[in-house]
């Protein structure tokens, strides 16, 4: 697929045209993974930096009230969001997307862990929430910004890719802030810790899985457990098992192996980048006392 920068200008998409009218105007993808996308998604990714780092300077009480915001304000806005998207698909004739909306995806647990995050007290699950939100919370999210796919659908200035991007950029910026601010040290705990979430949600996800397959007579892929979204040679290997009806088999080695390595490259990597900002900081301390030294030698 090639970008068409000036065809893609030249259409008026509206920022609430429905899925069918954008189809119906010929959007085919375009805006995904485009200079386009990088440019807003890369533009996203520093603003959430920016204010994670400004956030060290606050009190936690105000850095918890920003996640108790989320908490409470995000499901309303998911309710809205699928009583929207469903609304165009039975005005068209369209039966119910069961294997596309519903929040059973890994960044949806966002809309059900944020609560433990923001009034957990310091009790367990507040510390296995927080640890699930920077690692693999900050990877489901940090994925969309790479591989947007509400693009595929929308153009990028629309209102579903707008809350698309939204939710992802909350979920990232909830990952980044609780490493930047320190709320959260990256450690094997915590890579350990951050799977607890996604073992549980699983608990509720599989089996929706394939109550969904069987009544809607086709693929769904929540939390990637079915297909992982047709990942090369993943995909393969989950088809070929679902042929030989071991399809559980993929969803268990998907959420048993895979899930557990990603969290601990993720967590690798933190704590490589946590040595060395100390290394920095550390480095610039040491040049800032030379002179006084000096001085008081003298």
């Amino acid at each position: 697929m090639t970008y068409d920068t000036v065809n893609t200008l030249k259409r008026s998409y509206g920022f609430f045209d429905d899925r069918y009218t954008i189809i119906e105007k010929g959007y085919s993808g375009e805006d995904l993974m485009s200079p386009k996308q990088f440019a807003v998604m890369g533009t996203v990714f520093v603003l959430i930096v920016l204010a994670s780092l400004l956030l060290r300077r606050v009190k936690r009480e105000k850095l918890f009230l920003i996640y108790k915001v989320i908490a409470v304000v995000m499901p309303f806005v998911e309710v809205v969001k699928v009583t929207y998207s469903s609304y165009f698909d039975i005005l068209n004739g369209q039966p119910f997307n069961w294997g596309g909306i519903l929040p059973f995806y890994t960044c949806s647990m966002m809309l059900y862990f944020m609560p433990f995050v923001a009034w957990g007290r310091g009790g367990m699950m507040q510390r296995v929430s927080m640890a699930f939100f920077t690692n693999i919370g900050l990877i489901a999210g940090l994925s969309n910004f790479v591989f947007l796919s509400s693009a595929s659908f929308f153009p990028i200035f629309s209102v579903s890719c707008f809350y698309s991007i939204s939710f992802h950029a909350l979920l990232v910026f909830t990952g980044m802030s609780l490493l930047i601010t320190g709320e959260v040290k990256p450690s094997l705990r915590t890579a350990l810790e951050g799977t607890v979430p996604v073992l549980i949600f699983s608990a509720f996800v599989i089996p929706i899985n394939f109550i969904i397959k069987r009544l809607a007579g086709g693929w769904v892929d929540y939390m990637m457990l079915m297909r992982f979204n047709d990942f090369p040679v993943l995909g393969d290997l989950a088809h070929f098992l679902e042929s030989r009806g071991l399809l559980l088999l993929f969803s268990l080695f998907v959420l048993l192996l895979l899930y557990p390595l990603a969290s601990l490259i993720i967590t690798w990597i933190e704590i490589g980048a946590a040595k060395a900002v100390s290394a920095v900081k550390a480095g610039r301390d040491n040049r800032r006392k030379a002179p006084k030294a000096k001085q008081a030698g003298q």
